[in-house]
């Protein structure tokens, strides 16, 4: 049966070779093809790469046999986003109207619709469907934790607003017609579970929206060092408020002045949140054990892991965080807080998880964690044999795939 039913898999951000969620989608979509008649919707500006991608597969790949549709906004909107006078996010509203609207007659001729990437839970989409069975998720709705609205700066009260709406999704009506009309809501994470359960929407078991490819773990590289080798931290990805990573330097600095100084910490990635964290650097004094990297393809980011010792992950507003199974897959302890993706990716065996709370005592706790980190080299060892170990028997890309077919196979059937 699997092969005879038709998904429209709503992918807005969908590329090749790209981390995050660009990565996400193209990896559902490639996942996907050998086990449904698959459609995939995504942006204009996707196209090119993805047209590239097809093309040098095999000519027996699944991926061949995919219908692609592409579809952006008009110009003026386009150059809106860019010049950053319309959010992202409000362009991302914008797109999921235009096409269910524009592929209406296509989501009417599938068996199952799929909204899948920035898959957030105030905008699922627009679908008004009247055969197909509509499939939402992974989907999330990180809720930041009331101790960390002062790292957002300006933008808090922003942030206060957005958490107030999370808490009362289903006031808004198209949203509340959309999810008590879905065949299937699937949460990113334990926390949004949570959340749709109090609000009386039945959820699926959490499926992470990322994954690690299906091997064996791969023999371990030795972590354990001299006592007096620096311990190499690192961090990957966008540098945003809402990342936190304010919360690292503050940790590093006061581990610091409390003596600990054999140790080196990596920033790789860029955003507008890095000019201020460079500055943060030089007024605590520990720029020179401090870098930051540019952002680099992929395959370069598995470069630099292995030249790591520990990953360090302190976002605030994060659905899944899956940069942190990347590292895991590696062979990296985690320290990180425990809560929303990454309190479901990781656990105690693998990572230092630090219990959300005022800033004061969060930098306090990350500071005892980097400490832990380097003076027990045995235990950080041990704990990436752990992270390897989980990553690979837990959170397979296969079993995911798999996964979503059983769903869409209960939905088409209903």
């Amino acid at each position: 049966m699997s092969q005879e039913i038709r998904i429209l898999l709503s992918a807005y951000a969908c590329e090749p070779d790209k981390g995050s969620e660009p990565g996400v989608g193209w990896k559902w979509a490639s996942g996907l093809a050998s086990r449904v008649d698959l459609h995939v919707l995504t942006r204009e500006s996707n196209r090119e790469v993805i047209q590239r991608a097809v093309e040098a597969s095999p000519v027996a790949s699944p991926l061949r046999t995919v219908q692609f549709y592409f579809h952006d906004l008009p110009r003026i909107v386009l150059w809106l986003k860019e010049k950053r006078i319309l959010p992202t996010i409000g362009y991302y509203f914008i797109w999921q109207w235009a096409v269910s609207r524009r592929f209406r007659s296509l989501a009417d001729s599938v068996d199952v619709v799929h909204h899948l990437t920035f898959c957030t839970l105030l905008c699922p989409g627009f679908w008004r469907l009247k055969k197909a069975a509509f499939v939402v998720g992974p989907v999330g709705a990180p809720l930041v934790n009331k101790h960390y609205f002062e790292l957002f700066g300006d933008r808090a009260t922003a942030q206060r607003i957005r958490g107030w709406v999370m808490n009362r999704f289903l006031r808004l009506p198209w949203l509340r017609r959309l999810l008590h009309s879905a065949a299937a809501v699937v949460p990113a994470n334990t926390e949004t579970k949570q959340l749709l359960e109090r609000h009386g929407i039945a959820a699926c078991e959490v499926m992470l929206d990322t994954g690690v490819t299906n091997t064996q773990p791969s023999k371990l590289r030795e972590l354990i060092q001299t006592e007096d080798s620096v311990c190499r931290f690192i961090y990957a990805g966008r540098l945003e408020r809402r990342k936190a990573l304010e919360l690292a330097l503050r940790a590093f600095s006061l581990a610091y002045i409390e003596g600990c100084k054999n140790w080196s910490f990596t920033v790789l990635g860029d955003g507008p949140d890095r000019g201020r964290l460079r500055q943060l650097a030089d007024e605590l004094e520990i720029s020179d054990q401090l870098r930051f990297v540019d952002p680099v393809p992929q395959a370069e980011v598995l470069h630099y892991f292995h030249q790591s010792d520990v990953f360090v992950f302190t976002s605030v507003r994060d659905t899944s965080g899956g940069v942190n199974l990347e590292a895991m897959a590696a062979g990296l302890p985690i320290l990180c807080l425990a809560h929303q993706g990454v309190g479901d990716i990781t656990d105690d065996s693998c990572a230092l998880r630090i219990k959300p709370g005022p800033v004061s005592e969060t930098i306090r706790s990350l500071a005892d964690g980097i400490k832990t980190m380097i003076d027990e080299p045995a235990r950080r060892a041990q704990m990436g044999v752990a992270a390897q170990q989980r990553a690979a028997c837990n959170f397979s890309w296969d079993e995911k795939f798999n996964g979503m077919l059983k769903i869409y196979e209960m939905v088409a059937r209903s």
